[in-house]
């Protein structure tokens, strides 16, 4: 268990206390997506104790996407906003931080 405890906080690239931002564990740095998350109490829906309330991914294009949770919006179909495309993950990775206490969470 020491190991993977250790495995895991090198895949947090940014920790406030209440929000940080996990690598994806399936891929390497540079093409791996990865997870905005919000700390939160333990319950049946966040049994982690954490939601996730936002991300990044590589597009199809080579850009980098970071979007954000939002409230539902039946006219665009969609419960997430994007907060842009940019041409390395980092740009996505610092834009997305700077959004954290924009995300829409529910718990």
């Amino acid at each position: 268990m020491a190991n993977q405890a250790a495995m895991d906080k090198h895949l947090i690239l940014l920790d406030d206390g209440e929000f940080f931002i996990e690598r994806n564990c399936n891929g390497d740095a540079d093409t791996a997506n990865g997870f905005l998350l919000r700390r939160c109490p333990t319950s049946l829906s966040t049994p982690g104790g954490y939601e996730c309330v936002g991300g990044y991914e590589r597009c199809a294009s080579g850009e980098w996407r970071a979007s954000i949770n939002a409230p539902y919006d039946e006219v665009s179909d969609s419960d997430c906003r994007q907060v842009g495309r940019f041409a390395t993950n980092l740009d996505a990775i610092t834009v997305l931080w700077k959004a954290r206490r924009d995300a829409y969470c529910q718990h």
